[in-house]
């Protein structure tokens, strides 16, 4: 389902009202209609951090943008103030998997 050896891909972190308000499912239906796969976890300092399994910048600014536009009316109470994009070398593990 998902990879656990470590490889290159990208980290998310997106702030703003991000936890309780169905942000990961929300992030798990954006990259599920790109064909993307990844994970998705709160973190401590409120923020949540998505893991994508590729470097493919073309389809990572879609999902970033269908995150920003909801394109599809999922379901999201929140409100994404901002997404850090950063490289990621590492084991690709998360809290919800998509």
């Amino acid at each position: 389902m998902f990879r656990k050896d470590k490889i290159m891909a990208k980290e998310l972190i997106i702030s703003g009202r991000v936890q309780g308000v169905f942000c990961r499912d929300y992030c798990n239906k954006n990259a599920k209609s790109l064909g993307l796969k990844g994970v998705a976890s709160n973190l401590k300092d409120g923020t949540v951090q998505v893991i994508l399994d590729s470097v493919d910048e073309q389809i990572i600014q879609k999902f970033i943008k269908s995150l920003k536009d909801n394109p599809h009316n999922y379901r999201f109470y929140g409100k994404i103030d901002n997404i850090t994009i950063n490289d990621y070398n590492g084991f690709i593990r998360g809290d919800y998997i998509f």
